[in-house]
């Protein structure tokens, strides 16, 4: 990188000295832009050499979050999620509702998390909960009728904000 930032500045300066050389303006300009532009792509990989994040990394990163179980163990009933050294069985069937939240912490920043509502009690989970990315993946598969274009509601002036995942469906009997 350092050997393009010293050809290009070398051919620079031989540009600037013999500038009328060139039989046509244009080419003249198109030299000392693509110089520029080798310089400052240059300059930006010497300063920031360890950006490294590309689609694949992101990808295996994303792989690993989804497999990871963190504070819930998933089953085919439901989840057991861990507090305090406690296990506490959560079944699929006694959850009547789920909500993304999204509260404001400060001008820029948000937290978001999940609101999960049973018929005993409720549940929040943020997003530096371990092992949500899993247990919102398994609820999406165990979990029927899973919205994911419902309307985000703004719930109060401090901009709490809640969007609806599920709701459970009571059939009517007849």
């Amino acid at each position: 990188m350092k050997k393009i930032i010293i050809i290009s500045c070398i051919i620079l300066v031989l540009i600037f000295l013999n500038y009328p050389v060139f039989d046509s303006e244009g080419i003249s300009y198109l030299i000392i832009f693509t110089c520029f532009v080798a310089i400052c792509f240059s300059g930006a990989k010497i300063y920031f050499p360890s950006d490294q994040e590309n689609y694949d990394s992101v990808e295996k990163e994303t792989d690993q979050l989804e497999k990871y179980d963190g504070d819930f163990q998933c089953t085919s009933e439901g989840f057991y999620h861990r507090q305090n050294n406690l296990l506490e069985l959560i079944k699929w069937d006694d959850i009547i509702s789920v909500y993304s939240f999204s509260i404001p912490i400060s001008n820029h920043k948000k937290e978001t998390g999940l609101e999960i509502i049973t018929d005993n009690t409720s549940y929040e989970f943020n997003k530096h909960t371990p092992g949500i990315e899993k247990l919102t993946n398994e609820m999406y598969n165990h979990l029927p009728d899973w919205q994911l274009n419902s309307p985000t509601i703004r719930i109060n002036n401090h901009g709490l904000e809640k969007t609806k995942l599920y709701e459970r469906h009571y059939e009517k009997n007849l």
